[in-house]
Parts: structure tokens; sequence; C-alpha cells
């Protein structure tokens, strides 16, 4: 089923510029480089849920923020498994992520070594696990068709899109949530000093809602462009745009990093920079864009969406 077309069809991004494509786009345009640890700020979470939660990893809330901004830019509102052609077991959702819920996984196992069995908590324990996000995401939205964490480094959100588009154009899945999510948390700027780790740490979500062409055009969606390749390779290799060309069948395609615009986001850059994509895409960009992240590890091409 190689003629089955993936369009992006929504966009939902927080990051340490702000919400959405339009601040990275200004940050790539002037060149801007954080030059300190750059956090979500005055972010809300309880205004990004679909319903209400107790307990919640930093990541899992950053992810579902952008899920709950993407569904609405997709005009899903969300309607819904019940709504007319929708089907939750060919809805899915694919999710890159580096680190994970690390803040809640040290929490609870700190616990247990220091204090014993019996004063872990249940309710953390539940969301200290890297396929925490994804798994929150598919109960929020009723998503029942393919569901994978991929943890890959730097090109974690670009593994995330390439299972997404293999799993739509096996024919397998509609409609998926589609990209990363990364959170700071004390632990993991504590191993990056120890590291010597010299890029500056930031954080985020991306998603995209991908539909296939022929899903978005019967529920009458305005596609914002296409998925067209994805590539990843092993942490720190060098080259994944160039695969992702080739899968995508594209001759050549304009490098985007916005990843280092808004602060080292490991397992989101590629989620990250495929948003500035978008935003380039919807401004009238015209040539392929190429997503990447901020070593090269992990690419995606998105071009103009043309019926």
């Amino acid at each position: 089923m190689d003629d089955i077309r993936v369009a992006v069809t929504g966009l939902g991004a927080v990051h340490g510029l702000g919400t959405g494509a339009e601040p990275l786009l200004d940050a790539l345009r002037v060149g801007h480089k954080p030059d300190t640890d750059l956090l979500v700020a005055e972010f809300a979470p309880e205004h990004y849920r679909e319903s209400p939660k107790t307990y919640m990893d930093r990541c899992s809330d950053l992810v579902l923020a952008a899920c709950y901004l993407a569904v609405r830019d997709a005009g899903l509102g969300w309607q819904g498994p019940d709504h007319p052609g929708f089907d939750p077991e060919r809805m899915g959702v694919s999710l890159g992520t580096a680190f994970g819920t690390l803040d809640s996984m040290l929490n609870m196992t700190g616990r247990v070594q220091q204090k014993g069995l019996r004063f872990g908590s249940p309710m953390i324990f539940t969301h200290a696990f890297i396929n925490t996000p994804a798994a929150l995401v598919a109960i929020e939205y009723d998503l029942q068709g393919p569901n994978m964490t991929h943890a890959l480094g730097d090109a974690s959100s670009a593994a995330a899109l390439a299972y997404a588009l293999t799993m739509m154009r096996a024919g397998r899945a509609d409609l998926m949530l589609a990209g990363g999510g990364e959170a700071l948390s004390e632990p993991l700027i504590a191993a990056m000093d120890a590291r010597g780790f010299e890029a500056v740490p930031g954080e985020g979500a991306a998603i995209l809602v991908l539909e296939t062409g022929e899903h978005a055009a019967a529920r009458g969606a305005r596609p914002l462009a296409e998925l067209s390749g994805a590539s990843c390779l092993a942490p720190g290799a060098d080259g994944a745009a160039e695969l992702a060309l080739i899968a995508a069948g594209a001759e050549h395609a304009r490098v985007i990093d916005a990843a280092s615009a808004c602060g080292h986001a490991f397992g989101a850059s590629v989620a990250l920079s495929a948003a500035a994509c978008i935003g380039l895409l919807a401004e009238g960009a015209g040539e392929p864009l190429a997503a990447v992240s901020a070593d090269g590890s992990g690419a995606a091409v998105f071009e103009e969406w043309r019926a």
C-alpha cells in the first residue's frame, strides 16, 4: 500500500519559547541560541487536559498538553470514537522520548531502595515507565490501535514518526498522534553536568495529528503538510537527513533544526523541528523541509500537500 499518503492535519507544541510553531520560527529567523536551561515556563497542565488528573509526571503533562493542542488544531475537538468514521482500533499513538518519566522513575526506586518495598507509592509506580506518556494519551483519546514508545536518544521522535508512517502505509491505522516529549529534571541536569554535556538543555513536546489522505478527505480536514519520509540512526550518528530524503523519494530538502533554538530537547528534538517545518510550509515555503535532531541522527521530511 505504498500509494497511501499521510497528511499532517493538526499540530500541538509546548516548549521553552512558548506554544505552537511561531515562537520557533521567530527564534530560527534571528538565530537565537539559549544560554541557560530552557524550561517550559508558566505552564498550567490543568488547562491542557481532557479529564482531571491527580499525580502526573512532567513529561506526561507536556505530552498531553501537546496532544490537547494538536487535536483541536485538527478540528477533532475531541469528537471521539463514537463520531462517524472514527474507529478506535484504527487510531493509535507513536511517541519518542529519550528519558521519559525519569523523575518519577527515580522517585519510585529511591523510596524502595532507601525504605523498603512497602514504602513504594502505587500511584507513582504507574507513572514511572518510559511508555507511560503514550499509554496516558491512548487512554485520554481512546486510541486502541498501534501504540509504541521509541527511546533512541535525539532520534527518538524521528523513530516515532517513521513508525507512524509505516503503520499507516501498511493499512494498520487511519489516524495517529505522533511526535515526542522530553522533560528536564534535577537528576537529568545533574547527570548532564557530571558528564560535561556542552549543549544548553531544553524541554518540550510536539505532537502531529497524522491521517491517511483518504481519512482526512472523508471528514473534510485541511492538510497542513505531507509526511513523506523519516529515518533514524544510532545516537550520535550523523546522516539521517539523507536517508529520510531517500525514503521520501525527494532529491533535496532544506534542513530545519528548531531544537537548537529552544534548547537541546533530546527525544523531542525532531518533533519540535517538525513543528517549525509545518509552520514554514503554512507560510508557503514550497520546497521539501527536513526536520532534524541537533546531532543529525534523526530526521523527517515534510512537503506541501498537493491534492
